[in-house]
């Protein structure tokens, strides 16, 4: 509800919309550049594995994998155990990297708030 509070509350302004792009460049503060993520699986290949919308993400290409690995054995399910850990990890990892990307932009966003204030300041000044 922490969340909640400050986006419609408490700090509206400083704190990110959720479903919405970065509003910052996703390259600020990296002297060198960021990687760049890229889709494994393509569009064709997630639509002939009938992957429903909500797992068409960066790990799909995992998911296809641990799909096609329990049709391949299965009665012995439990043999893709390596392949659902695959698939698993890469999710939670996925996850840090959107509250990464969420706590970056909130702090940016607090960030010009500040700066704002201080121009402001100096302003009246």
């Amino acid at each position: 509800m922490g969340n909640y509070m400050s986006l419609y509350v408490t700090n509206p302004e400083g704190t990110p919309k959720p479903l919405t792009q970065p509003s910052f460049d996703p390259n600020f503060g990296f002297p060198n550049g960021r990687k760049q993520r890229v889709m494994i699986a393509t569009e064709q290949e997630m639509e002939a594995a009938k992957l429903p919308l909500e797992d068409r993400d960066y790990c799909a290409h995992k998911l296809i994998a641990h799909r096609a690995c329990r049709a391949d054995v299965w009665p012995w399910a439990y043999k893709c155990a390596h392949a659902k850990h695959e698939y698993l990890n890469c999710e939670y990892e996925d996850y840090i990297y959107r509250m990464k990307e969420y706590e970056r932009e909130k702090r940016l966003l607090l960030r010009k708030q500040r700066l704002e204030k201080k121009q402001a300041k100096e302003l009246l000044a």
